[in-house]
């Protein structure tokens, strides 16, 4: 049904008919409310016959599968929005059993507001229907199925309008059908004897290629996982030694019996070993000191995983900046040159950092790296520490390769001075540190310190003069990190286990061993939801509490620890009088372990503000002044909440935590009485990256 031939003119002109028709009506005196408000009645009456003749004008269509609706504006309407542009406000899949509707969402181009995006009220419209943008959705989703061997796959669609007359609610029906499934696989070695095939097919690497082929007799074939299993085949040859091999699959599809014959075609060639390695760059340094910190040398067997660690092994080298290791054009043979390309970093360079938070308050950082001083590929960096906590100096000589390419020894002599609420220590010495890299994920280290340090308990702010401990330490400590995280993303797992083993052999004058263990574990439930779950533990072995230094027990609370929770306030505590015997604070006193855990439930706002990720969050543990006291029945917890935002000048992070069960010291409360000052909320803020 179209709409009359007078109405498009009727509603071009409402506008200028409404302004009008205020000028003749209303009288220039501002007071006439009656005149004002009769007019304005008649000009609504006018333009809601407007709309009314509007609404008629719909067309409708057929596709051939299903009939649509779609209501066509031929004017520009006035009141209700109808004046916008039509948007998607809902898409749904309706039919899917195979893929969730998360994946079949990303592959589509028509979108619709997120709920958070649908609050934006004030931002413009981003979200236009297109009619044949959908028909080229349902065919970008057939044809997703069908490289997923579904080959009868049919996809047809529904557009209704919503609760505006500028909102579309798009739905997608998807027939899947019965898929393809491998009838059966061969696996073809061209030119190749008996003797060889038999010892490929014993290589690990191959037959966990073989076990990950997701094309096995009677699974649904899928002709889009081709290239990765012709990658994983190829990877398997090539880190064996087969370094000109070649793989290809074909596949015999029947679907009218929905059955495919696949087959995997390799062809090993020879077993190859490593010759000439070319260096590419303006280097600083002899280009033998590259091809030793890559750790290939000629005559070894060729291994793509070992090109793999070398590139991984010089990127750690703090003279590079970037590293490829390609295999140039060749003719196949026994024998592979490769080529390395080196960018270094600037020889000297000054970096400051700086940040604030309520524990630390203004914190600061400033390093002065010279790489290359020698023209051996060592390094040298000074750096200076701040904040109103603690203040440290120290500088660093870097030797990389001291072993071998896989370790580095860090030579650092240091002074540090460390003011806490129930301590201040000085501390002045040198650490030793040889680190090896065992993997991508898996660093070692073995580190020797001999330090003298200066510690004075504090009451109240001030250090008393009569406790001060003057003591040496003697320290070998051992410890690790495997941390499957890079960068800024957190991932998989990451534990680090560290071991300090003081006064050996009757060297320094404390004897004490500290071990302590660190879990944490990420699960991302989609691109923009994920759990953090940490635990963490202590154990300080030593003759009494009470004679090991205050700056060596173990301590919990804090923005990094339980967050219900000020900075080392959870656990035992001493009371602290004034000169006239009357109660002023609780002081903590640390102990010989510690148990904790966090749980942290995070999410991200993609569609309302970039970089923002909000974040709900328990977390509990204790601290015990003597370990034989050990019972996890005393844990202390809190629960809130934070948000963090990634700002150009790095994180900003907000927590509120709610002391879920406190104790009357953790509440100020002495002999019954509240003297206020602490309460159960704990507040964490910090701008910039911790260092």
């Amino acid at each position: 049904m179209r709409a009359p031939a007078a109405l498009p003119l009727a509603s071009a002109l409402s506008p200028f008919l409404f302004y009008h028709f205020h000028r003749a009506v209303i009288p220039v005196n501002f007071f006439c409310l009656r005149t004002h408000i009769t007019a304005s009645f008649l000009a609504v009456l006018f333009l809601l016959f407007v709309h009314a003749g509007q609404t008629l004008a719909a067309e409708s269509f057929s596709t051939g599968e299903r009939t649509y609706a779609v209501e066509r504006s031929v004017f520009p309407a006035i009141d209700n929005g109808s004046d916008r542009r039509p948007q998607v406000r809902r898409v749904r899949i309706r039919g899917n059993e195979t893929f969730p509707d998360m994946v079949l969402m990303n592959i589509i181009a028509t979108e619709a507001p997120a709920f958070f995006r649908r609050m934006q009220f004030w931002r413009p419209d981003e979200f236009d229907y297109s009619l044949n943008e959908v028909r080229r959705d349902a065919i970008r989703i057939e044809r997703f199925y069908r490289r997923r061997g579904f080959y009868d796959v049919a996809v047809t669609f529904d557009i209704q309008e919503g609760r505006r007359d500028h909102q579309r609610l798009v739905t997608f029906f998807v027939d899947e059908g019965e898929p393809t499934r491998v009838h059966s696989l061969e696996l073809i070695f061209e030119n190749t004897d008996e003797e060889k095939i038999e010892e490929i097919r014993q290589m690990r690497d191959f037959q966990r290629a073989e076990n990950n082929n997701p094309l096995q007799v009677s699974r649904r074939y899928e002709a889009v996982k081709h290239p990765d299993i012709e990658s994983a085949y190829l990877t398997a040859l090539r880190n064996s030694g087969f370094a000109f091999a070649r793989t290809r699959i074909e596949a015999d599809v029947d679907t009218l019996r929905r059955k495919a014959d696949v087959r995997v075609i390799m062809e090993p060639k020879q077993i190859a070993t490593f010759r000439d390695i070319f260096v590419e760059g303006e280097l600083s340094v002899p280009e033998d000191l590259i091809r030793f910190q890559s750790a290939i040398r000629p005559g070894d067997v060729y291994s793509l995983r070992k090109m793999r660690d070398a590139q991984q092994l010089l990127f750690r080298h703090p003279l590079m900046r970037l590293v490829t290791i390609s295999v140039p054009d060749q003719e196949p043979g026994e024998e592979v040159d490769i080529r390395i390309r080196i960018r270094e970093q600037a020889l000297r360079s000054v970096k400051v950092q700086a940040g604030f938070g309520n524990e630390e308050l203004l914190r600061g950082q400033v390093t002065w790296t010279h790489r290359n001083p020698l023209g051996n590929g060592h390094r040298f960096t000074i750096s200076s520490r701040a904040s109103f906590i603690e203040q440290r100096g120290n500088l660093e000589y870097l030797i990389p390769g001291f072993v071998n390419p896989r370790s580095n020894l860090a030579i650092t002599p240091f002074a540090l001075r460390k003011d806490e609420d129930n301590y201040l220590i000085y501390r002045y010495g040198i650490n030793n540190n040889i680190t090896y890299y065992f993997s991508q994920f898996l660093v070692g280290s073995v580190s020797y310190e001999l330090s003298r340090n200066d510690e004075r308990l504090k009451d109240g702010g001030r250090a008393r003069t009569d406790s001060t401990q003057v003591f040496n330490i003697s320290s070998l400590r051992l410890s690790a990190l495997y941390n499957e995280s890079s960068g800024d993303i957190s991932r998989g797992w990451a534990v680090r286990p560290n071991a300090e083993f003081s006064g050996l052999f009757g060297t320094g004058s404390l004897t004490y061993q500290r071990f302590s263990l660190d879990v944490r574990r990420f699960i991302d439930f989609s691109s923009t939801t994920q759990l953090a779950l940490r635990a963490d533990s202590g154990l300080l072995l030593s003759r009494d509490p009470f004679d090991t230094p205050a700056n060596i027990r173990f301590y919990a609370g804090g923005a990094n620890s339980v967050r219900g929770y000020s900075r080392r306030q959870l656990g035992p505590k001493r009371p602290v009088f004034n000169s006239e015997g009357e109660f002023r604070q609780y002081l903590p006193l640390g102990g010989q372990a510690v148990l904790m855990f966090n749980t942290e439930l995070r999410q991200g706002l993609p569609g309302f503000l970039r970089n923002v990720q909000l974040a709900g969050f328990l977390d509990g543990g204790q601290v015990w002044l003597n370990y034989n006291e050990f019972d996890p029945r005393d844990f202390q917890y809190g629960a809130g909440g934070g948000i963090r935002y990634m700002s150009p000048i790095g994180p900003i992070r907000l927590d509120i935590g709610w002391k879920l069960n406190p104790s009357d010291e953790d509440l100020n409360r002495f002999n019954g009485q509240d003297r206020g000052g602490v309460n159960r909320w704990a507040l964490h803020f910090s701008i910039g990256q911790a260092f």
